[in-house]
Protein backbone atom coordinates (compact mmCIF):
# COMPACT_ATOMS: atom_id res chain seq x y z
CA UNK A 1 0.00 0.00 0.00
CA UNK A 2 3.01 2.05 1.22
CA UNK A 3 4.82 1.38 -2.25
CA UNK A 4 1.57 2.39 -4.50
CA UNK A 5 1.14 5.65 -2.40
CA UNK A 6 4.69 6.25 -3.47
CA UNK A 7 4.81 5.68 -6.96
CA UNK A 8 0.86 7.53 -7.23
CA UNK A 9 2.06 10.29 -5.68
CA UNK A 10 5.69 10.69 -7.68
CA UNK A 11 3.91 10.43 -10.88
CA UNK A 12 1.32 13.05 -10.02
CA UNK A 13 4.22 15.17 -8.79
CA UNK A 14 6.19 14.27 -12.22
CA UNK A 15 3.42 14.64 -14.64
CA UNK A 16 2.46 18.22 -13.35
CA UNK A 17 4.44 21.62 -13.71
CA UNK A 18 4.61 24.20 -11.58
CA UNK A 19 5.85 27.72 -11.59
CA UNK A 20 5.04 30.81 -10.60
CA UNK A 21 2.84 33.32 -12.37
CA UNK A 22 4.90 35.43 -14.00
CA UNK A 23 7.01 32.75 -15.01
CA UNK A 24 3.82 30.96 -16.89
CA UNK A 25 3.10 34.83 -18.16
CA UNK A 26 6.61 34.73 -19.83
CA UNK A 27 6.73 31.45 -21.23
CA UNK A 28 3.16 32.27 -22.81
CA UNK A 29 4.43 35.56 -24.44
CA UNK A 30 7.26 33.49 -25.92
CA UNK A 31 5.18 30.43 -27.48
CA UNK A 32 3.03 33.69 -28.98
CA UNK A 33 5.97 35.55 -30.14
CA UNK A 34 8.27 33.04 -31.59
CA UNK A 35 5.34 30.07 -32.47
CA UNK A 36 1.99 31.85 -33.14
CA UNK A 37 3.72 35.43 -34.52
CA UNK A 38 5.67 33.54 -37.32
CA UNK A 39 3.73 34.88 -40.05
CA UNK A 40 4.41 38.51 -38.73
CA UNK A 41 7.90 37.99 -37.72
CA UNK A 42 8.38 36.19 -41.35
CA UNK A 43 7.20 39.90 -42.68
CA UNK A 44 8.74 41.94 -40.56
CA UNK A 45 12.17 40.51 -41.66
CA UNK A 46 11.49 40.74 -45.41
CA UNK A 47 10.29 44.02 -45.00
CA UNK A 48 13.59 45.29 -43.06
CA UNK A 49 16.24 43.39 -45.07
CA UNK A 50 14.95 44.26 -48.15
CA UNK A 51 15.66 47.63 -47.45
CA UNK A 52 18.71 49.37 -49.10
CA UNK A 53 20.45 49.83 -45.81
CA UNK A 54 19.17 48.11 -42.26
CA UNK A 55 20.64 47.57 -39.05
CA UNK A 56 20.63 44.18 -37.46
CA UNK A 57 19.68 45.58 -33.50
CA UNK A 58 17.00 46.97 -35.60
CA UNK A 59 15.77 44.10 -36.58
CA UNK A 60 16.87 41.96 -33.42
CA UNK A 61 14.64 44.41 -31.53
CA UNK A 62 11.31 43.19 -33.26
CA UNK A 63 10.91 40.25 -31.74
CA UNK A 64 12.12 41.87 -28.12
CA UNK A 65 9.71 44.36 -28.90
CA UNK A 66 7.38 42.43 -29.72
CA UNK A 67 7.59 39.55 -26.18
CA UNK A 68 7.35 43.18 -24.23
CA UNK A 69 4.26 43.65 -25.67
CA UNK A 70 2.67 40.19 -25.10
CA UNK A 71 4.14 40.07 -21.48
CA UNK A 72 2.30 43.38 -21.02
CA UNK A 73 -0.83 41.91 -22.48
CA UNK A 74 -0.85 38.23 -20.37
CA UNK A 75 0.10 40.16 -17.33
CA UNK A 76 -3.41 42.42 -17.82
CA UNK A 77 -5.24 38.73 -17.94
CA UNK A 78 -3.33 37.45 -15.01
CA UNK A 79 -5.86 37.11 -12.78
CA UNK A 80 -5.49 33.94 -10.54
CA UNK A 81 -9.05 32.26 -11.28
CA UNK A 82 -8.81 33.66 -14.98
CA UNK A 83 -5.87 33.48 -16.24
CA UNK A 84 -5.85 29.67 -17.30
CA UNK A 85 -9.59 29.79 -18.87
CA UNK A 86 -8.90 32.48 -20.94
CA UNK A 87 -5.59 31.43 -22.18
CA UNK A 88 -7.56 28.23 -23.11
CA UNK A 89 -9.79 30.30 -25.33
CA UNK A 90 -7.29 32.39 -26.81
CA UNK A 91 -4.58 29.68 -27.23
CA UNK A 92 -7.16 27.92 -29.73
CA UNK A 93 -8.55 30.93 -31.16
CA UNK A 94 -4.93 31.97 -32.31
CA UNK A 95 -3.73 28.20 -33.47
CA UNK A 96 -7.16 28.66 -36.22
CA UNK A 97 -5.90 32.26 -36.82
CA UNK A 98 -1.91 31.30 -37.69
CA UNK A 99 -3.74 28.53 -39.64
CA UNK A 100 -5.33 30.76 -41.78
CA UNK A 101 -2.60 33.22 -42.29
CA UNK A 102 -0.20 30.76 -42.64
CA UNK A 103 -2.11 28.73 -45.54
CA UNK A 104 -4.53 30.75 -46.94
CA UNK A 105 -2.47 34.36 -46.68
CA UNK A 106 -5.53 35.26 -44.99
CA UNK A 107 -5.49 38.32 -42.35
CA UNK A 108 -8.43 38.63 -39.87
CA UNK A 109 -9.53 42.94 -39.71
CA UNK A 110 -12.66 43.65 -39.36
CA UNK A 111 -14.21 42.40 -42.78
CA UNK A 112 -12.97 38.80 -42.03
CA UNK A 113 -14.40 38.65 -38.18
CA UNK A 114 -17.69 39.67 -40.25
CA UNK A 115 -17.29 37.13 -42.40
CA UNK A 116 -16.28 34.56 -39.94
CA UNK A 117 -19.55 35.22 -37.54
CA UNK A 118 -21.66 35.40 -40.61
CA UNK A 119 -20.56 31.82 -41.85
CA UNK A 120 -22.53 28.81 -41.28
CA UNK A 121 -21.38 25.25 -40.13
CA UNK A 122 -21.91 23.80 -43.58
CA UNK A 123 -19.48 26.62 -44.77
CA UNK A 124 -17.08 26.27 -41.83
CA UNK A 125 -17.16 22.60 -41.74
CA UNK A 126 -15.48 23.09 -45.59
CA UNK A 127 -12.26 24.03 -43.90
CA UNK A 128 -11.76 20.81 -42.22
CA UNK A 129 -9.31 18.43 -43.70
CA UNK A 130 -6.00 16.51 -42.19
CA UNK A 131 -4.09 18.63 -42.39
CA UNK A 132 -5.55 21.18 -40.45
CA UNK A 133 -6.44 18.68 -37.45
CA UNK A 134 -2.72 17.48 -37.16
CA UNK A 135 -1.74 21.38 -37.47
CA UNK A 136 -4.37 22.08 -34.53
CA UNK A 137 -3.03 19.02 -32.32
CA UNK A 138 0.59 20.28 -32.72
CA UNK A 139 0.12 23.57 -32.31
CA UNK A 140 -3.12 24.07 -30.19
CA UNK A 141 -4.08 21.02 -28.53
CA UNK A 142 -0.48 19.94 -27.35
CA UNK A 143 0.29 23.26 -25.88
CA UNK A 144 -3.25 23.07 -24.25
CA UNK A 145 -2.03 19.91 -22.25
CA UNK A 146 0.98 21.70 -21.03
CA UNK A 147 -1.24 24.24 -19.90
CA UNK A 148 -3.99 21.99 -18.02
CA UNK A 149 -1.05 19.97 -16.57
CA UNK A 150 0.68 23.49 -15.43
CA UNK A 151 0.04 24.81 -11.83
CA UNK A 152 0.62 27.97 -11.87
CA UNK A 153 1.45 29.45 -7.99
CA UNK A 154 0.53 32.93 -7.16
CA UNK A 155 1.98 34.05 -3.74
CA UNK A 156 -0.37 36.75 -1.41
CA UNK A 157 -1.81 39.60 -3.00
CA UNK A 158 0.68 42.14 -1.89
CA UNK A 159 3.56 40.44 -3.18
CA UNK A 160 2.08 39.25 -6.13
CA UNK A 161 1.20 42.70 -7.56
CA UNK A 162 4.79 44.02 -6.55
CA UNK A 163 6.37 41.12 -8.94
CA UNK A 164 3.75 41.87 -11.17
CA UNK A 165 4.29 45.50 -11.32
CA UNK A 166 8.24 45.15 -11.73
CA UNK A 167 7.80 42.77 -14.80
CA UNK A 168 5.23 45.01 -16.53
CA UNK A 169 7.74 48.34 -15.44
CA UNK A 170 10.63 46.56 -16.79
CA UNK A 171 8.96 45.78 -19.97
CA UNK A 172 7.68 49.54 -20.23
CA UNK A 173 11.02 50.41 -19.93
CA UNK A 174 12.58 47.89 -22.16
CA UNK A 175 9.80 49.09 -25.06
CA UNK A 176 11.00 52.78 -24.51
CA UNK A 177 14.38 52.31 -24.71
CA UNK A 178 13.65 50.36 -28.00
CA UNK A 179 11.33 53.13 -29.92
CA UNK A 180 13.68 55.76 -28.41
CA UNK A 181 16.45 53.63 -30.46
CA UNK A 182 14.85 53.12 -33.35
CA UNK A 183 12.04 55.12 -33.62
CA UNK A 184 12.80 56.05 -37.35
CA UNK A 185 13.24 52.92 -38.52
CA UNK A 186 9.66 51.70 -36.92
CA UNK A 187 7.74 54.62 -38.26
CA UNK A 188 8.83 53.58 -41.93
CA UNK A 189 8.86 50.63 -41.94
CA UNK A 190 4.81 50.91 -40.35
CA UNK A 191 4.00 53.43 -43.26
CA UNK A 192 5.65 51.33 -46.03
CA UNK A 193 3.86 47.85 -44.52
CA UNK A 194 0.77 48.59 -43.31
CA UNK A 195 -0.50 44.69 -43.94
CA UNK A 196 1.80 43.91 -40.92
CA UNK A 197 0.28 45.08 -38.27
CA UNK A 198 -2.51 43.32 -39.16
CA UNK A 199 -0.74 39.86 -39.00
CA UNK A 200 -0.39 40.32 -35.20
CA UNK A 201 -2.21 37.31 -33.37
CA UNK A 202 -4.03 38.07 -31.10
CA UNK A 203 -4.42 41.53 -31.28
CA UNK A 204 -5.43 41.81 -34.64
CA UNK A 205 -8.23 39.50 -33.96
CA UNK A 206 -8.87 40.33 -30.80
CA UNK A 207 -9.56 44.51 -31.70
CA UNK A 208 -11.56 43.58 -35.24
CA UNK A 209 -13.65 41.14 -32.68
CA UNK A 210 -14.47 43.77 -30.47
CA UNK A 211 -15.09 46.70 -32.85
CA UNK A 212 -17.33 43.76 -34.60
CA UNK A 213 -19.46 42.75 -31.61
CA UNK A 214 -19.71 46.30 -30.67
CA UNK A 215 -21.08 47.58 -33.86
CA UNK A 216 -23.10 44.39 -34.33
CA UNK A 217 -24.43 43.56 -30.61
CA UNK A 218 -23.66 46.44 -28.22
CA UNK A 219 -25.51 49.54 -30.39
CA UNK A 220 -28.81 50.57 -29.68
CA UNK A 221 -31.54 49.68 -32.51
CA UNK A 222 -31.87 52.31 -35.55
CA UNK A 223 -34.91 53.09 -37.01
CA UNK A 224 -35.28 52.08 -40.50
CA UNK A 225 -34.77 55.05 -42.80
CA UNK A 226 -37.30 54.99 -45.51
CA UNK A 227 -35.00 56.54 -48.84
CA UNK A 228 -37.82 57.28 -50.74
CA UNK A 229 -41.41 56.92 -49.43
CA UNK A 230 -42.95 57.50 -53.01
CA UNK A 231 -41.48 55.30 -55.86
CA UNK A 232 -43.42 54.14 -58.65
CA UNK A 233 -42.96 52.33 -61.41
CA UNK A 234 -42.74 53.26 -64.75
CA UNK A 235 -46.12 52.56 -67.02
CA UNK A 236 -45.51 49.94 -69.60
CA UNK A 237 -47.31 48.06 -72.32
CA UNK A 238 -45.71 44.61 -71.32
CA UNK A 239 -45.27 43.26 -68.50
CA UNK A 240 -41.50 43.22 -67.42
CA UNK A 241 -39.39 40.50 -65.69
CA UNK A 242 -36.02 41.14 -64.43
CA UNK A 243 -33.81 38.64 -63.19
CA UNK A 244 -31.07 39.48 -61.33
CA UNK A 245 -27.96 36.56 -60.19
CA UNK A 246 -25.77 37.40 -57.25
CA UNK A 247 -22.15 35.24 -58.86
CA UNK A 248 -20.04 33.61 -55.81
CA UNK A 249 -16.40 34.11 -55.53
CA UNK A 250 -16.03 34.96 -59.68
CA UNK A 251 -13.21 36.84 -60.03
CA UNK A 252 -13.16 38.83 -63.64
CA UNK A 253 -9.60 37.27 -64.76
CA UNK A 254 -11.11 33.39 -65.20
CA UNK A 255 -13.62 35.00 -67.79
CA UNK A 256 -13.43 34.57 -71.54
CA UNK A 257 -15.44 37.74 -71.91
CA UNK A 258 -12.23 39.51 -70.47
CA UNK A 259 -9.90 37.87 -72.69
CA UNK A 260 -9.32 34.39 -70.61
CA UNK A 261 -7.49 32.25 -73.38
CA UNK A 262 -9.76 29.19 -71.88
CA UNK A 263 -13.51 29.36 -72.84
CA UNK A 264 -15.37 29.76 -69.67
CA UNK A 265 -18.13 31.66 -71.28
CA UNK A 266 -19.36 29.36 -73.83
CA UNK A 267 -22.43 28.59 -72.87
CA UNK A 268 -23.75 32.31 -72.29
CA UNK A 269 -21.98 33.38 -75.65
CA UNK A 270 -25.11 33.11 -78.06
CA UNK A 271 -27.07 35.48 -75.97
CA UNK A 272 -24.34 38.40 -76.81
CA UNK A 273 -24.92 39.53 -73.20
CA UNK A 274 -23.06 43.22 -72.95
CA UNK A 275 -20.06 42.37 -70.48
CA UNK A 276 -18.44 45.10 -68.20
CA UNK A 277 -14.61 44.91 -68.32
CA UNK A 278 -13.49 47.18 -65.57
CA UNK A 279 -16.02 46.46 -62.43
CA UNK A 280 -14.59 46.16 -58.87
CA UNK A 281 -16.17 44.79 -56.14
CA UNK A 282 -17.47 46.40 -52.75
CA UNK A 283 -15.77 44.26 -50.46
CA UNK A 284 -13.58 41.03 -50.57
CA UNK A 285 -16.40 38.90 -49.04
CA UNK A 286 -19.58 38.04 -49.28
CA UNK A 287 -20.61 39.69 -45.98
CA UNK A 288 -19.59 43.35 -47.17
CA UNK A 289 -20.51 42.96 -50.82
CA UNK A 290 -24.03 41.54 -51.09
CA UNK A 291 -25.28 44.14 -48.71
CA UNK A 292 -23.24 46.74 -50.03
CA UNK A 293 -24.26 46.15 -53.90
CA UNK A 294 -27.61 46.38 -53.21
CA UNK A 295 -27.41 49.50 -50.94
CA UNK A 296 -27.47 53.21 -52.16
CA UNK A 297 -24.03 53.50 -49.66
CA UNK A 298 -20.99 53.53 -51.70
CA UNK A 299 -17.94 51.54 -50.84
CA UNK A 300 -16.35 54.37 -49.22
CA UNK A 301 -18.99 55.41 -46.89
CA UNK A 302 -20.59 51.74 -46.35
CA UNK A 303 -21.55 50.99 -43.08
CA UNK A 304 -23.00 47.28 -42.78
CA UNK A 305 -25.08 48.25 -39.54
CA UNK A 306 -26.80 51.10 -41.89
CA UNK A 307 -27.34 49.14 -44.53
CA UNK A 308 -29.42 46.68 -42.71
CA UNK A 309 -31.43 49.37 -41.46
CA UNK A 310 -32.45 51.69 -44.71
CA UNK A 311 -34.37 50.64 -47.50
CA UNK A 312 -32.25 48.83 -50.42
CA UNK A 313 -33.02 48.80 -54.10
CA UNK A 314 -35.41 45.50 -53.27
CA UNK A 315 -37.69 47.43 -50.89
CA UNK A 316 -37.85 50.45 -53.07
CA UNK A 317 -38.73 47.97 -56.04
CA UNK A 318 -41.14 46.36 -53.79
CA UNK A 319 -42.52 49.25 -52.38
CA UNK A 320 -42.99 50.95 -55.74
CA UNK A 321 -44.96 47.82 -56.92
CA UNK A 322 -42.82 44.79 -58.30
CA UNK A 323 -43.32 41.67 -57.25
CA UNK A 324 -39.67 40.99 -55.56
CA UNK A 325 -38.38 37.32 -54.58
CA UNK A 326 -35.13 36.25 -53.54
CA UNK A 327 -34.01 32.45 -54.20
CA UNK A 328 -31.07 31.58 -52.45
CA UNK A 329 -28.19 29.00 -52.56
CA UNK A 330 -25.86 30.06 -50.53
CA UNK A 331 -25.21 30.83 -47.20
CA UNK A 332 -28.19 33.83 -46.89
CA UNK A 333 -28.98 37.02 -48.27
CA UNK A 334 -26.78 39.21 -45.40
CA UNK A 335 -30.10 40.90 -44.70
CA UNK A 336 -30.78 42.33 -48.04
CA UNK A 337 -34.15 40.02 -48.47
CA UNK A 338 -35.14 40.67 -44.90
CA UNK A 339 -38.41 42.50 -45.76
CA UNK A 340 -39.01 40.91 -49.49
CA UNK A 341 -40.37 36.88 -50.31
CA UNK A 342 -37.26 34.76 -50.46
CA UNK A 343 -36.72 31.04 -50.55
CA UNK A 344 -33.75 28.88 -49.66
CA UNK A 345 -32.53 25.94 -51.15
CA UNK A 346 -33.10 22.76 -49.05
CA UNK A 347 -30.55 19.82 -49.71
CA UNK A 348 -32.74 16.82 -50.29
CA UNK A 349 -31.86 13.55 -51.96
CA UNK A 350 -31.87 14.67 -55.54
CA UNK A 351 -29.47 14.23 -58.03
CA UNK A 352 -28.74 18.08 -58.00
CA UNK A 353 -27.91 18.27 -53.86
CA UNK A 354 -24.60 16.17 -52.21
CA UNK A 355 -24.17 16.18 -48.85
CA UNK A 356 -24.51 19.14 -47.41
CA UNK A 357 -24.95 21.50 -50.44
CA UNK A 358 -26.90 21.89 -53.73
CA UNK A 359 -25.24 22.60 -57.07
CA UNK A 360 -26.65 25.99 -58.88
CA UNK A 361 -28.60 24.44 -60.89
CA UNK A 362 -31.14 23.39 -58.35
CA UNK A 363 -31.92 27.31 -58.44
CA UNK A 364 -33.67 26.35 -61.61
CA UNK A 365 -36.37 24.89 -60.10
CA UNK A 366 -37.86 28.10 -58.17
CA UNK A 367 -37.27 30.14 -61.38
CA UNK A 368 -39.62 28.25 -63.40
CA UNK A 369 -42.16 28.00 -61.07
CA UNK A 370 -41.80 32.08 -60.73
CA UNK A 371 -42.05 32.37 -64.39
CA UNK A 372 -44.74 30.42 -64.78
CA UNK A 373 -46.93 31.94 -62.43
CA UNK A 374 -46.17 35.82 -62.87
CA UNK A 375 -48.70 37.14 -60.98
CA UNK A 376 -47.82 41.31 -61.28
CA UNK A 377 -46.86 43.70 -63.59
CA UNK A 378 -43.72 43.96 -62.77
CA UNK A 379 -40.80 41.31 -60.90
CA UNK A 380 -37.81 41.55 -59.91
CA UNK A 381 -35.64 38.08 -59.15
CA UNK A 382 -33.16 37.57 -57.66
CA UNK A 383 -31.03 34.25 -57.50
CA UNK A 384 -27.93 33.73 -54.97
CA UNK A 385 -25.21 31.40 -56.23
CA UNK A 386 -22.97 29.22 -54.59
CA UNK A 387 -20.67 29.77 -57.58
CA UNK A 388 -17.23 29.23 -57.38
CA UNK A 389 -17.01 28.93 -53.39
CA UNK A 390 -14.10 27.66 -52.06
CA UNK A 391 -11.67 26.07 -50.74
CA UNK A 392 -13.84 22.76 -52.08
CA UNK A 393 -14.21 24.47 -55.49
CA UNK A 394 -14.51 20.62 -56.49
CA UNK A 395 -18.12 20.27 -54.57
CA UNK A 396 -19.07 23.63 -57.14
CA UNK A 397 -19.62 21.65 -60.16
CA UNK A 398 -21.46 17.66 -60.97
CA UNK A 399 -18.89 14.96 -62.70
CA UNK A 400 -19.60 15.59 -66.00
CA UNK A 401 -18.77 19.65 -65.72
CA UNK A 402 -15.26 18.41 -64.60
CA UNK A 403 -13.72 20.31 -68.07
CA UNK A 404 -10.43 20.76 -67.01
CA UNK A 405 -7.84 18.31 -65.70
CA UNK A 406 -6.60 17.18 -62.94
CA UNK A 407 -8.25 18.59 -60.47
CA UNK A 408 -7.75 19.74 -56.92
CA UNK A 409 -9.99 17.68 -54.72
CA UNK A 410 -9.31 18.63 -51.95
CA UNK A 411 -9.91 21.50 -49.40
CA UNK A 412 -6.22 22.05 -47.86
CA UNK A 413 -5.82 23.97 -51.78
CA UNK A 414 -2.63 25.13 -50.72
CA UNK A 415 -1.10 21.40 -50.82
CA UNK A 416 -2.53 21.35 -54.82
CA UNK A 417 -0.60 22.49 -57.70
CA UNK A 418 -1.40 25.54 -59.69
CA UNK A 419 -2.58 23.88 -62.31
CA UNK A 420 -4.84 21.63 -60.61
CA UNK A 421 -6.03 24.59 -58.39
CA UNK A 422 -6.97 26.89 -61.46
CA UNK A 423 -8.62 23.95 -63.33
CA UNK A 424 -10.74 23.08 -60.41
CA UNK A 425 -11.42 26.90 -59.86
CA UNK A 426 -12.50 27.29 -63.51
CA UNK A 427 -14.71 24.35 -63.79
CA UNK A 428 -16.77 26.24 -61.53
CA UNK A 429 -16.40 29.59 -63.93
CA UNK A 430 -17.93 27.21 -66.84
CA UNK A 431 -20.49 25.26 -64.54
CA UNK A 432 -21.69 28.66 -63.06
CA UNK A 433 -21.85 29.60 -66.84
CA UNK A 434 -23.87 27.00 -68.07
CA UNK A 435 -26.75 27.42 -65.08
CA UNK A 436 -26.84 31.58 -66.42
CA UNK A 437 -27.56 29.77 -69.94
CA UNK A 438 -30.38 27.74 -68.58
CA UNK A 439 -31.81 30.78 -66.67
CA UNK A 440 -31.25 32.92 -70.03
CA UNK A 441 -33.06 30.10 -71.89
CA UNK A 442 -36.16 29.76 -69.30
CA UNK A 443 -36.18 33.79 -69.48
CA UNK A 444 -36.14 34.24 -73.09
CA UNK A 445 -38.58 31.54 -73.67
CA UNK A 446 -41.54 33.66 -72.24
CA UNK A 447 -44.06 35.32 -74.66
CA UNK A 448 -42.88 38.26 -76.40
CA UNK A 449 -45.07 40.77 -74.88
CA UNK A 450 -42.96 40.49 -71.55
CA UNK A 451 -39.81 42.45 -71.34
CA UNK A 452 -36.95 40.31 -70.11
CA UNK A 453 -33.74 41.82 -68.56
CA UNK A 454 -30.67 39.90 -66.90
CA UNK A 455 -28.25 40.74 -64.70
CA UNK A 456 -25.30 38.40 -63.52
CA UNK A 457 -22.61 40.08 -60.85
CA UNK A 458 -20.17 38.74 -58.45
CA UNK A 459 -19.91 39.92 -55.14
CA UNK A 460 -16.08 39.75 -54.95
CA UNK A 461 -13.21 37.66 -56.70
CA UNK A 462 -10.84 34.84 -55.54
CA UNK A 463 -6.89 34.48 -54.96
CA UNK A 464 -5.72 31.39 -56.55
CA UNK A 465 -2.28 31.10 -54.69
CA UNK A 466 -1.05 34.39 -56.50
CA UNK A 467 2.20 35.48 -53.95
CA UNK A 468 0.88 32.83 -51.68
CA UNK A 469 -2.75 34.25 -51.00
CA UNK A 470 -5.50 31.93 -51.25
CA UNK A 471 -9.17 32.62 -51.14
CA UNK A 472 -10.67 35.77 -49.94
CA UNK A 473 -11.54 38.26 -47.54
CA UNK A 474 -8.12 39.90 -47.40
CA UNK A 475 -8.50 44.03 -46.34
CA UNK A 476 -9.89 46.03 -48.82
CA UNK A 477 -6.89 48.24 -49.17
CA UNK A 478 -4.61 45.50 -49.55
CA UNK A 479 -6.21 43.23 -51.58
CA UNK A 480 -5.09 41.88 -54.81
CA UNK A 481 -7.33 42.59 -58.09
CA UNK A 482 -8.10 38.90 -57.96
CA UNK A 483 -10.39 39.78 -55.34
CA UNK A 484 -11.58 43.00 -56.28
CA UNK A 485 -12.08 42.69 -59.94
CA UNK A 486 -15.02 41.49 -60.54
CA UNK A 487 -17.16 39.76 -63.99
CA UNK A 488 -20.76 41.55 -64.72
CA UNK A 489 -22.56 41.21 -67.80
CA UNK A 490 -26.24 42.01 -69.13
CA UNK A 491 -28.41 41.19 -70.92
CA UNK A 492 -32.22 41.91 -72.52
CA UNK A 493 -34.41 40.21 -74.83
CA UNK A 494 -34.58 41.73 -78.50
CA UNK A 495 -38.33 42.77 -78.08
CA UNK A 496 -38.27 44.77 -75.16
CA UNK A 497 -39.78 48.08 -74.85
CA UNK A 498 -37.49 49.97 -72.91
CA UNK A 499 -34.25 48.39 -72.46
CA UNK A 500 -33.85 46.73 -75.84
CA UNK A 501 -30.52 44.80 -77.04
CA UNK A 502 -29.84 47.48 -79.43
CA UNK A 503 -29.57 49.86 -76.74
CA UNK A 504 -27.26 47.71 -74.21
CA UNK A 505 -24.69 47.97 -77.45
CA UNK A 506 -24.43 51.67 -76.78
CA UNK A 507 -22.40 50.95 -73.21
CA UNK A 508 -19.52 52.04 -72.68
CA UNK A 509 -18.11 48.17 -71.83
CA UNK A 510 -14.49 49.30 -71.26
CA UNK A 511 -15.90 51.99 -68.22
CA UNK A 512 -14.95 52.09 -64.81
CA UNK A 513 -17.29 50.72 -62.85
CA UNK A 514 -18.25 49.70 -59.78
CA UNK A 515 -20.83 47.90 -57.18
CA UNK A 516 -21.70 51.57 -56.02
CA UNK A 517 -23.28 51.27 -59.47
CA UNK A 518 -25.34 48.65 -59.42
CA UNK A 519 -28.13 50.25 -56.68
CA UNK A 520 -28.82 53.07 -59.83
CA UNK A 521 -28.27 50.68 -62.39
CA UNK A 522 -30.77 48.44 -61.49
CA UNK A 523 -33.68 51.40 -60.70
CA UNK A 524 -33.11 51.65 -64.67
CA UNK A 525 -33.62 48.42 -65.44
CA UNK A 526 -36.64 47.65 -63.41
CA UNK A 527 -38.27 50.77 -64.45
CA UNK A 528 -38.70 52.86 -61.12
CA UNK A 529 -39.04 56.46 -60.49
CA UNK A 530 -37.25 57.37 -57.50
CA UNK A 531 -35.78 60.66 -56.07
CA UNK A 532 -32.52 58.12 -54.83
CA UNK A 533 -31.77 57.56 -58.39
CA UNK A 534 -28.36 59.14 -59.62
CA UNK A 535 -28.04 59.74 -63.06
CA UNK A 536 -24.08 59.64 -63.25
CA UNK A 537 -24.12 56.18 -61.33
CA UNK A 538 -26.58 54.34 -63.99
CA UNK A 539 -24.33 52.07 -66.46
CA UNK A 540 -27.14 51.71 -68.28
CA UNK A 541 -28.28 55.34 -68.49
CA UNK A 542 -27.49 55.78 -72.66
CA UNK A 543 -30.75 53.49 -72.70
CA UNK A 544 -32.67 56.57 -72.32
CA UNK A 545 -34.68 55.48 -68.90
CA UNK A 546 -37.44 56.89 -67.52
CA UNK A 547 -35.18 58.64 -64.71
CA UNK A 548 -32.99 59.80 -67.65
CA UNK A 549 -36.41 60.89 -69.49
CA UNK A 550 -38.00 62.61 -66.30
CA UNK A 551 -34.54 64.45 -65.61
CA UNK A 552 -34.41 65.89 -69.38
CA UNK A 553 -37.94 66.59 -68.78
CA UNK A 554 -37.69 69.15 -65.50
CA UNK A 555 -34.53 70.97 -67.52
Amino acid sequence: MLVGQFFSSGFKKRFYITCSANTFIIALACYYCLIINIPFMHGAFNAITTLPSFSWLFLLSVPLLLLCLLIIFFSILSSRWLLKPINYILLLSSCAALYGTLNYGVVFDYSMIQNTFETDGHEAASYLNLQFIMFFCLFALLPLLILIKTKVRFSPLTKELVSRSKLVLSCFALIAVIVLSFYADYAATGRNNQLLKKELIPFQYLSSGYKYIRDQWLVSDEPFQILDPTPVLSASQHTQVTVIVVGETARAENFAYQGYTRDTNRFTRPFKVTYLNNVVSCGTATAVSVPCMFSRQSQAEFSRNEADNQQNILDIAQSAGADVLWIDNNSGCKNVCNRVTNITIKVDNSALCEQQHCYDEALLAPLKRKLANLSQANTVIVLHMMGSHGPTYFQRYPDQFKQFTPTCDRSDIQNCSTEQLVNTYDNTIAYSDYVNSLMLTELNNLPDNIDKTFVYISDHGESLGENGAYLHGFPYSFAPSGQTHVPMYIWAAKGNQRITESCLKSVDQQQAASHDNIFHTLISLIGIKSKTYELPLDLVSNCKTINNKVKNNNE
